[in-house]
């Protein structure tokens, strides 16, 4: 297992006049599920092919366990890579597959030590009933787990890095392989950094996350801190469907802003469409008209909708499991909400 440490890692592409990753300082702990997440063109996969030793960086220094590996290749990392699409040998066995990496760069397993690894990795990710199957008469789910035990099955890999794994995987069995995946990563401790767009993979999966935007990272704390307290604008827009509501500060009636000053004094005021609730028109509370209502569930009994509400010249949308039609004039008490200074906009994948 290692700690990762990158000091000050940038990189700008040979004829490029923009750096795709800014100046990144990041600190990964030995053990850690981590993830990188962002929408595309972020930098997540640049930053990852750093980490591996595809690219080297234009600046910066990338530390394992202390130890300088910037001008180390990939191979004397001891890293493991999962990609998108699941890269097997088709003519080889499963149980060949994962045996694949135990066999070449000379390893000294005997035969008993490499079928003995092989069996343990198969077991944690329960594909035993198919080490003797061909490679390419299984699933596309069944490739993925195959890919990644193949990554871990190196006794000497320190990290695993696994990029956008779950994108071949049909969404109605993702979860399952998530589920394997975390298992695996608690059962066998290893570090894993796990780059994605999706929101519901990095915060299900990852103990901290990196939110990245136009090569920066804009935020990095446990999934519940970044989504209930996002240091960013950009972070409270690109977390949660739909995202954080922004206002500014001025719109909401003055017992509110009241509240507001004696808490900084923020510009704009961000809240989840969970974080507040809806009830009848008053003075102290701010006011919207129901545009549109969309039946979620139920929750103890009752049916959760999502309103789309109009305020003023916003558009703000809540979760309540209150009553109420298209046209009605409501009230939106804010249970819970996050003050910014400054609306701070981030290139083409910003929330404008």
């Amino acid at each position: 297992m290692a700690r990762i440490r990158l000091q000050e890692i940038a990189f700008t592409y040979p004829g490029a006049s923009e750096p795709t990753l800014q100046p990144i300082s990041l600190d990964i702990q030995d053990g850690e599920a981590f993830s990188l997440l962002g929408a595309s063109g972020a930098g997540k996969t640049t930053l990852l092919n750093l980490l591996s030793g595809i690219l080297p960086p234009t600046q910066g220094r990338i530390f394992f366990d202390d130890v300088d590996v910037t001008e180390l290749p990939g191979r004397d990392r001891h890293l493991a890579q999962v990609f998108q699409f699941p890269v097997l040998y088709q003519s080889m066995s499963v149980a060949q597959n994962l045996a694949f990496p135990l066999t070449t760069r000379g390893s000294t397993l005997n035969r008993e030590a490499i079928d003995k690894r092989v069996s343990a990795i198969a077991k944690e990710l329960n594909i035993e009933s198919i080490l003797k199957r061909s490679a390419n008469a299984i699933s596309l789910f069944e490739k993925q787990l195959v890919a990644i035990g193949r990554a871990l099955v190196r006794p000497d890999v320190s990290v695993v890095l696994l990029d956008e794994p779950l994108t071949a995987v049909e969404p109605s069995i993702k979860w399952r392989l998530r589920r394997t995946l975390k298992h695996v990563q608690d059962e066998l401790g290893v570090t894993m950094i796990y780059v994605t767009h999706d929101q519901t993979e990095a915060l299900t999966f990852a103990e901290r996350v990196s939110v990245l935007a136009d090569g920066q990272i804009l935020q990095t704390g446990t999934p519940e801190a970044v989504y209930q307290n996002p240091a960013h604008q950009f972070v409270g827009h690109f977390l949660g469907s739909p995202g954080m509501n922004f206002l500014p500060s001025n719109a909401f009636p003055q017992p509110l802003q009241r509240s507001f000053a004696e808490d900084g004094d923020p510009e704009t005021i961000g809240f989840r469409p969970e974080s507040a609730g809806l009830t009848a028109p008053s003075e102290v509370l701010l006011s919207g008209i129901v545009e549109t209502q969309r039946v979620l569930g139920t929750a103890q009994g009752r049916v959760v909708s999502m309103y789309g509400l109009r305020c003023g010249a916003a558009q703000v949308f809540v979760r309540s499991p209150a009553s109420f039609a298209c046209g009605d004039e409501v009230g939106i008490a804010l249970q819970r909400w996050v003050g910014f200074r400054e609306f701070l906009r981030v290139g083409s994948n910003g929330a404008e």
